[in-house]
Order: structure tokens, then C-alpha cells, then sequence
């Protein structure tokens, strides 16, 4: 089949493979091997015998430049380890992007920003951040996808390439936040949804969003949001 839309779009096979052709250009799409699709561009797509393929349509992104360098022509890549985790966690999240749209977009960005890095490692590793910009999207984006661990503020900074002081300096000053308020925010409000959405128990959702008890969680989540979380879950 062939076809063309107004949206951009990564194909990559989760099982079996495809023939895929885009601008004259044929290709292979399979699990370790996919596609960007510049909005427009028409492509030819033919599944090869089973086969499960995931589209991600990427309509509405406020993404960066460099980000939409991505898209400038249609582009096979191959995916690297690091990607296929991402893309492994974003088929075992399926239930959850259509209630949390938002939360799909950061991944998205995040993804485009994983699979920026394994294109052109070249050119980040001698790229000079300009002083006073951090990328908040991909900075976001990291910290919903990796809640559940320890994430220092060395660790946040290494993925922006400043030091640990000039990230604390710079995050302070675009979100009026230090990292460790922003980070304790968006783990209680990721609480809260759980809560809400999900039937799953006090300590698993502790153990979720990043805090090392049950107690932990409660102490924080009253101090947020002046009830606990059971109180929460029994009021709606």
C-alpha cells in the first residue's frame, strides 16, 4: 500500500519485517532497522508474512531544531541498544499514552532525542551548550521515563552536557525550581495518576515514581497535597 500524510512518522517493526520504499529509496524495516518519514513524503509499505509494526505519528511536537533536523529527508536507521529499550518500554506502556497525552509527547520527544544522539554522536560530543538554554522537553522526558530510579543531579546534567552546578544554576533559573523540587513534583503528580487511574497497591506505586517506601510516599504526598494517599483514592 502506499499513502502520504501531514505529520511525520517513525516505522520500526516489534516482530516480523517489511519492505518499505520511500522518495525511490527502498529499505528494510524490521526490529532493528526503521524509517523516518518526513510529513508528505509519499511511502510504499508491504508487510512480509507476520508481522507487528509500530507507527508513531508525530503531528503536534514542539521540538527543537536540531530535532527537526531528523526530518529533513527520509532516512533509514539502524536501531542501537539504547533505542530498542525505549522502544520496548514504549509497547509495554501502550495502555497508558491515550490517558496521559502529554506524557506520550515527552516520550516521543525523547525518543527522537535518543535516536538524535545515535545519529550524529559526532557532533554532540564537541557541541558547546549555549549558556542560559537547556533543552526542558528532553530534560523532561527523561525524568518521566526513568522516575522509578535515583536520578541525581549529575546524572540530569551529564544528559545536558553542563556541569552538575551550571545544570542546578540553569534549571533554577528557567523553571524557578532546584532539579530536586521539580523532580519530587513530577513523582507525587505521577502518584496521583496512579492512584486515580490504577488499582495498583501503596507500595507498588511507591516503588514506581521513585520513593523507597510506602511511608516515604505518604509523608511526601501529605505534605503536597494535604490528604494521604489512601484518603485520596477513597474520596474519588
Amino acid at each position: 500500500m502506499h499513502h502520504d500524510h501531514e505529520h511525520h512518522q517513525l516505522v520500526i517493526a516489534v516482530r516480523g519485517q517489511a519492505e518499505f520504499e520511500i522518495a525511490g529509496r527502498g529499505g528494510r524495516v524490521d526490529a532493528l532497522h526503521g524509517c523516518l518519514v518526513p510529513a508528505s513524503e509519499v511511502h510504499f509499505y508491504e508487510g512480509i508474512g507476520d508481522n507487528d509494526h509500530m507507527v508513531i505519528d508525530m503531528p503536534s511536537l514542539d521540538i527543537s531544531t536540531e530535532l527537526q533536523r531528523l526530518f529533513e529527508r527520509p532516512l533509514y536507521f539502524e536501531a542501537d541498544a539504547s533505542l530498542r529499550l525505549l522502544l520496548a518500554y514504549i509497547q509495554r506502556e501502550a495502555s497508558m499514552w491515550n490517558l496521559f497525552p502529554e506524557a506520550a509527547e515527552g516520550v516521543a520527544t525523547g525518543l527522537l532525542a535518543t535516536l538524535y544522539k545515535h545519529l550524529h554522536a559526532d557532533q554532540l560530543a564537541v557541541k558547546t551548550p549555549v549558556r542560559g538554554k537547556l533543552d526542558l522537553a528532553a530534560i523532561e522526558a527523561y525524568i518521566q521515563l526513568h522516575l522509578n530510579e535515583p536520578l541525581p543531579v549529575a546524572r540530569l546534567a551529564e544528559i545536558a552536557y553542563v556541569s552538575p552546578g551550571h545544570f542546578h544554576e540553569l534549571f533554577r533559573d528557567a523553571t524557578g525550581m532546584t532539579p530536586y523540587q521539580y523532580l519530587l513534583d513530577a513523582r507525587l503528580k505521577r502518584a496521583r495518576s496512579l492512584l486515580l487511574e490504577t488499582r495498583l497497591s501503596l507500595p507498588d506505586i511507591a516503588e514506581q515514581v521513585g520513593f523507597s517506601s510506602q511511608s516515604a510516599l505518604t509523608h511526601a504526598f501529605r505534605r503536597q497535597f494535604g490528604l494521604t494517599p489512601g484518603r485520596l483514592r477513597r474520596l474519588h
